[in-house]
């Protein structure tokens, strides 16, 4: 892989996280806030990246006719990213005073833009006529006006950096789910940014304000650069599609239990609506699911039988099962267990004597939770036996 294409990966990679959330940003025409400043974020993103490419660069300089014209270009829409990302984490968390947000938010958006445009005045004022892709910042580190832009535009950044990362981490202790996993990987991105590219290029400077070189630091911050923007990126984006996920891993959850009520006879049919496979639609495939499930499991209460289910919690005790498994393993014994039953009188077999007036019982259990305890021995032993004694009659 040459000096370009992790560029231009990294860039790419951000870029189509941005595609893939423009239908969900068009359906909503905008209205969506923190959609929209996702996609922002993910689009300025994309842009430093690709711009930080060694071949982007001189592509920048030689259209603009401007020598080292890529460089400040490139601070200003790294300056943009850092106050864009104050402002989406404080507007996503929110909070009780939304005036005090939007106050923070302004401040910020004030700050930072005057950054941008004082980067862009010490640009024009300062003197940068040798051509610098990679070692700019080093080879410049001296140079009057052109210094003071460096090291504002690092400093900018690095606050940006270390503010958001600490907001993500303290908001991460007070959510749970994908949105904790996403702050947590948003935030150790930021701090890897911090870390990686912002005390590497100070680093490389100060070392030149002493008459030494540490240009290899030059190289390091820049190899850091992908990984911590896909990092950032990825960690906004896993909010946003962690529930289809969520609804993905439940669906298939549930698929044993489906599978287990289908003999149940007397339930409503499924109203299987047409579903194109480019447009999935999780929730309402998993909604079918649910109540395909819990049709047939009322169409069998009939059949539920406490004495089973204490049977079945007894021995899932009895293996040092938690009590918490011990009774998801019973009431998912008895739903088997009715199955049976339920089949059975369908087809005119007259029950088991000992098990033809059954204790009514109703469960409390997740489904996803039952289904899964389908698998446990204690639950197939006891649903083979009641699979023979109904047979047997």
């Amino acid at each position: 892989m040459n000096s370009n294409s992790g560029f231009y990966v990294s860039g790419g990679l951000l870029l189509l996280a941005c595609l893939l959330k423009v239908p969900a940003f068009v359906r909503n025409r905008g209205r969506d806030w923190l959609l929209s400043s996702i996609c922002a974020l993910l689009l300025i993103g994309s842009g430093v990246l690709v711009t930080a490419a060694p071949s982007s660069i001189v592509f920048i300089n030689r259209v603009t006719g401007v020598v080292n014209f890529a460089a400040a270009f490139i601070y200003i829409l790294l300056t943009l990213f850092s106050g864009a990302s104050i402002v989406l984490v404080l507007n996503w968390r929110g909070g009780p005073e939304p005036d005090q947000t939007r106050r923070l938010s302004r401040i910020t958006i004030a700050v930072y833009a005057t950054c941008c445009l004082v980067i862009a005045g010490l640009f024009w004022l300062g003197t940068a006529d040798v051509e610098q892709i990679h070692t700019f910042d080093t080879y410049y580190a001296t140079t009057p006006f052109i210094s003071e832009m460096i090291v504002l535009y690092v400093l900018a950044h690095a606050a940006a950096s270390l503010i958001t990362s600490r907001l993500c981490w303290r908001w991460s202790h007070e959510v749970h789910g994908t949105l904790r996993t996403g702050l947590r990987v948003v935030a150790v991105g930021y701090l890897m940014h911090w870390a990686g590219y912002d005390l590497a290029v100070m680093g490389a400077v100060a070392a030149r304000w002493v008459g030494a070189n540490a240009d290899f630091l030059i190289d390091f911050a820049r190899a850091t650069t992908g990984p911590s923007a896909v990092l950032v990126s990825t960690g906004f984006i896993i909010p946003l599609i962690g529930p289809r996920g969520e609804e993905a891993v439940r669906y298939w959850r549930l698929a044993p239990l489906a599978r287990a009520v289908r003999p149940v006879q007397g339930a409503p049919s499924p109203v299987n609506l047409p579903l194109p496979w480019w447009k999935p639609n999780l929730q309402l495939r998993l909604t079918q699911r649910q109540t395909y499930i819990s049709d047939r499991i009322v169409a069998c209460r009939g059949h539920f039988d406490t004495r089973i289910r204490d049977e079945a919690r007894a021995a899932a005790l009895a293996v040092k099962v938690t009590e918490e498994g011990a009774v998801v393993i019973a009431e998912a014994a008895m739903i088997a267990a009715a199955v049976e039953l339920h089949r059975s009188a369908n087809g005119h077999t007259p029950l088991p004597p000992r098990l033809a007036v059954p204790t009514r019982a109703t469960f409390r259990g997740d489904l996803a939770h039952i289904s899964r305890a389908l698998r446990s021995p204690i639950v197939k032993n006891i649903r083979r036996r009641t699979r023979m004694e109904t047979a047997t009659v």
